[in-house]
């Protein structure tokens, strides 16, 4: 289900290099859609694994890049889509950061992974029927992103001022 992901992740990028918003939106949702499966669908069947959530979540952040960098294809400034990647890769690094030095992110900032998802398709939905209203869209995703890194850091920076040496 990751590798599948991926896949539609990728589809979804080469449909922005030919402008079809349509096709991104849906193969976005369907990417989506696998990588909020694969997780529950991998622990029922016994097949979760440390190698298993490693690539999950490094195939997490090319699927990111994929679908980020393709809202340049839609219209949208090269600066604030790169400002929303930056953003996306940051909110999952403090996580995996915040995470090896005993510190849980789970449920801190407004935007994890799901509703980055849910955002995207949003924007791109809003970018084919108004491009104004998709922007304004993007505007919100990129400030509650910016939010989730500042919340996340000041978090842990708090969290771990206190702390004893290693």
């Amino acid at each position: 289900m990751t590798i599948t992901g991926l896949f539609l992740s990728v589809l979804a990028f080469l449909s922005s290099l030919k402008n079809s918003l349509p096709y991104y939106t849906i193969f976005l949702a369907f990417s989506g859609l696998m990588d909020m499966l694969d997780g529950p669908v991998a622990r029922a069947t016994g097949k979760a694994s440390p190698l298993g959530a490693f690539l999950d979540s490094f195939l997490d952040r090319v699927s990111d890049a994929l679908l980020i960098i393709s809202l340049v294809n839609f219209g949208l400034d090269w600066g604030f889509v790169t400002s929303l990647l930056v953003a996306s890769l940051l909110i999952s690094y403090s996580r995996a950061r915040a995470e090896s030095l005993g510190v849980s992110l789970e449920g801190v900032g407004l935007v994890e992974r799901g509703e980055r998802i849910i955002l995207l398709t949003a924007t791109a939905v809003l970018l084919a029927v108004n491009f104004t209203i998709g922007f304004a869209t993007f505007i919100l995703f990129l400030a509650l992103s910016l939010e989730t890194v500042a919340h996340r850091f000041i978090y842990v920076v708090l969290a771990l001022r206190d702390s004893k040496p290693r």
